[in-house]
């Protein structure tokens, strides 16, 4: 098959500006470094890593990424094979889109159903409308990868001019939906020419819901090159950094702030190990809808000045360590360092942060909310916990602090099942995707 011209559409941006730039055209090589940097977890850069190896396979030809980044240049061109291009939202409409979408984002991991009002639907339809706009004005691709169900109701409004593939990252249990959500998010999906979803959890929750569209699951993968070893001056500035010394058992997470995540049952279980030498990172900060420089939402900020409350009512101040955001280089140091790394989510899409911390062979927990907890069987490559339960937890990390032998050989195991999430070992089941949608669009 010729390569494709491939459109990719994410809320949340690749790139993310330092200070607010001219809405202008601009070649990302023109910009001072220090001006932007690449965004870190989630799905921007799990796509990147895999679009950069389909160009250089020669997979797809040339690339244009859409997303919602109103402090941005309005068109960057990052080489000649890519350029991205930066929505804008009026602000009454982005203030009813952010309440909306919180709202089904709640919903969709159990939280709670709250009502949403008619205005603030329109600021959704709104975001939708926009991209369907623009995509259908500014771009010339064969196909459309449409992320995450911010962009629900974009398939159905590109029609019959561009096939698109739906990727839906977050858990999808038809169970715990309201009926006007799950009827909400099936019609979304149906409106494209097939759906991936990360785990086979949630593909058997489509299943459930009665979804009649064309369906794969293909799990989210890294880009092992990404993840180089750190040296001895790497982690020795680290260790300075934070406070860390050789003695200290370094328990780590890598997330977002975001009640979800439950970063609030790993601080009580540490409490619970009262006479261990232990150190928790927290490593992560707000996503872009809660970031200044995104849209703005407090929950994330809300929720790290919750946890540091706990933190000091359990009198862990010297136990507990927020890093906030970490740059690429000290995140492999923190990696490396670590002895343990925990996912304790309630409820998770996937987990891409332990197949990070497995590239380091570095043993993880995980609670069985967490879609890689499939990849997980207990006591040979993880240990796994129910989602909320803070002594199956607390036992967990007892047991590797107490075993360094056990460590070794989880961590060892967890280093080989990473490569099912390498992107080179997603590509080809992406390949096969993105060929069959095309030829059944033109049909």
């Amino acid at each position: 098959m010729a390569k494709i011209s491939l459109g990719i559409v994410s809320q949340t941006p690749l790139i993310r500006f330092l200070k607010e730039m001219p809405r202008t055209k601009v070649k990302l090589s023109s910009l001072d470094p220090g001006d932007y940097v690449y965004t870190v977890g989630g799905v921007a850069p799990m796509v990147k890593s895999q679009l950069d190896e389909m160009l250089k396979q020669g997979i797809v030809s040339r690339s244009i990424w859409f997303s919602l980044n109103p402090k941005a240049p309005t068109q960057v061109e990052v080489s000649e094979k890519m350029k991205l291009m930066n929505l804008s939202l009026e602000e009454e409409y982005s203030r009813n889109y952010v309440s909306f979408k919180e709202k089904i984002w709640n919903n969709i991991h159990g939280i709670n159903s709250e009502s949403f009002s008619t205005e603030e639907y329109l600021g959704y339809f709104k975001y939708n409308s926009h991209l369907a706009s623009t995509v259908i004005e500014h771009s010339q691709v064969e196909l459309f990868e449409l992320h995450d169900f911010q962009q629900l109701l974009l398939g159905s409004m590109l029609g019959p001019s561009f096939p698109s593939i739906f990727r839906w990252h977050i858990p999808f249990l038809p169970e715990i939906l309201s009926h006007k959500v799950r009827k909400f998010i099936i019609n979304g999906m149906e409106g494209n020419d097939a759906v991936i979803v990360s785990t086979r959890r949630d593909l058997e929750g489509l299943v459930r819901a009665g979804f009649k569209g064309r369906a794969y699951q293909v799990y989210p993968s890294i880009n092992p090159l990404a993840w180089k070893r750190p040296n001895r001056v790497e982690i020795a500035e680290l260790n300075e950094k934070y406070g860390i010394r050789d003695e200290d058992f370094v328990v780590t997470n890598v997330a977002r702030m975001d009640p979800m995540k439950s970063q609030d049952a790993l601080i009580k279980a540490v409490a619970g190990l009262k006479n261990a030498d232990i150190k928790l990172m927290l490593i992560g900060n707000g996503s872009f809808t809660s970031s200044k420089g995104g849209l703005s939402h407090g929950k994330g900020n809300l929720w790290r000045k919750k946890l540091e409350r706990l933190v000091k009512r359990l009198k862990l101040e010297k136990k507990v360590i927020f890093t906030g955001y970490m740059p690429s280089k000290l995140l492999r140091a923190a990696y490396r360092r670590s002895d343990a790394f925990v996912l304790p989510s309630v409820r998770e899409g996937f987990g891409l942060s332990v197949v990070e911390a497995w590239m380091y062979g570095v043993p993880s927990v995980v609670s069985t909310g967490a879609g890689v907890s499939e990849l997980i069987i207990d006591g040979l490559d993880g240990l796994t916990f129910n989602s909320g339960d803070i002594s199956e937890l607390k036992a967990s990390l007892l047991k590797l602090y107490s075993d360094e032998r056990l460590r070794k050989e989880l961590g060892e195991n967890g280093r080989r099942v990473a490569r099912t999430c390498f992107t080179t070992t997603a590509i080809p089941t992406v390949k096969r995707i993105y060929e069959e949608t095309i030829s059944g669009f033109k049909q």
